[in-house]
């Protein structure tokens, strides 16, 4: 059996009648804007408990659009993690401002008020916390830094969209600005790239809806140098549909977690952040010890269990970031973590099949090793060489 990272094919499943209603859709002709994209920016807007919504065509777009809306300028220092996708340096470096890493905190995946807090300076102008997999990056007191700094705070959701603070409100409502992506693998994927951008500021809003659009305010007229950056009608209407049945995609999700969590319980050598009850997870990452990783992810694969590793090179260390005369320095704990995790499949509406044979492979893959633990480091005792 072949278990893939992702299947972004599965939401589609819970959407009554869909092949009918998407071709009835493709022949309408209405393929840019209209009735689907306004629809989905409303609910998106009601779904979140947001004044604003525009939505844009990937989740780059979003961190750049907002960005811009912000009057982040070249100069300007933007502090954001180094572990993380590429898109959020670039976002910055797009606009001319200057990205500042900060290290993750040593017990979770992202940055927090400890780690940024010595970074800031006369010339940062915003914080990025980067939601990564969909835990919470300490926003709450990343915000309240900032607001004590006069700095912005634009939120990348992009793994994030569902998953909640342990305010019980939703990721990606905190920041000034918040940009969100729908690629094909998020919790809220679409048919090809997607992103959108929630706001409760109406200035930035009508600064974004101008950008994505050319700059236009009305056809022809160009207010402000603007990009092409419009969502397409056919994904928003799947995506509207998904977001109407994001209840059980969210619970779906959540089941197949728990079935990681029910194999990895009682194995204290793998590291794994709480999941709170809010959280909603992109992809299920674990943290193995030194040096094994790439052992792990070869049985698993050669038993049809695909896997990733996000990410195994960090920002900070990036040749494109090099060339532009940033020096690779040491950050402890994103270092480490990016040599060590690996993530698992994850998906909306497996079959019972489907985990079954994950709970076989896990048992078959994990029963021949024997983890010992030292308090300086980890090692491996072999029951039985498996490779």
């Amino acid at each position: 059996m072949k278990i893939p990272i992702a299947k972004p094919v599965n939401d589609i499943k819970y959407i009554d009648d869909f092949k009918s209603i998407f071709i009835s859709e493709v022949m309408s002709g209405m393929y840019i804007g209209g009735k689907n994209v306004t629809d989905y920016e409303k609910n998106l807007a009601k779904f979140l408990n947001k004044k604003y919504i525009a939505s844009c065509n990937s989740g780059t777009d979003a961190l750049i659009l907002s960005l811009v809306a912000l009057g982040i300028k070249p100069g300007d220092e933007v502090i954001l993690p180094s572990f993380t996708y590429f898109a959020t340096a670039e976002s910055v470096m797009h606009v001319g401002a200057i990205p500042v890493f900060a290290d993750i905190d040593d017990n979770s995946f992202c940055i927090s008020v400890k780690t940024v807090e010595k970074l800031i300076t006369k010339k940062t102008r915003c914080i990025i916390p980067v939601h990564l997999y969909g835990y919470d990056s300490d926003i709450k007191n990343i915000v309240k830094l900032a607001k004590s700094k006069k700095i912005y705070v634009l939120e990348d959701v992009a793994q994030a969209f569902g998953s909640k603070s342990n305010e019980n409100k939703f990721l990606g409502t905190y920041g000034d600005i918040n940009a969100f992506s729908n690629f094909p693998s998020k919790t809220l994927g679409g048919i090809g790239d997607g992103g959108f951008v929630a706001t409760d500021n109406l200035n930035l809003y009508k600064k974004v809806s101008l950008l994505k659009n050319h700059g236009q305010s009305k056809n022809y007229e160009h207010e402000i140098m603007g990009t092409n950056s419009r969502l397409d009608s056919l994904n928003a209407f799947v995506l509207n549909n998904k977001l109407k049945n994001f209840s059980k995609i969210d619970r779906s999700r959540r089941n197949f977690v728990e079935t990681y969590l029910n194999f990895f319980n009682n194995k204290d050598e793998i590291y794994i952040p709480e999941i709170q009850s809010n959280t909603l997870l992109n992809y299920f990452t674990i943290v193995l010890p030194d040096g094994e990783r790439n052992k792990i992810q070869k049985l698993l694969e050669n038993e049809g269990i695909q896997t990733n590793i996000y990410y195994k090179k960090p920002l900070h260390k990036q040749t494109a970031l090099k060339n532009y005369g940033f020096k690779s320095k040491s950050l402890k704990n994103t270092d480490n973590l990016s040599k060590n995790i690996l993530s698992l499949p994850l998906y909306s509406n497996p079959s019972k099949k489907e985990l079954e044979y994950i709970k076989t492979i896990l048992k078959k893959v994990f029963k021949n090793y024997v983890w010992i633990t030292t308090s300086n480091y980890w090692f491996w005792k072999y029951g039985k060489n498996p490779l």
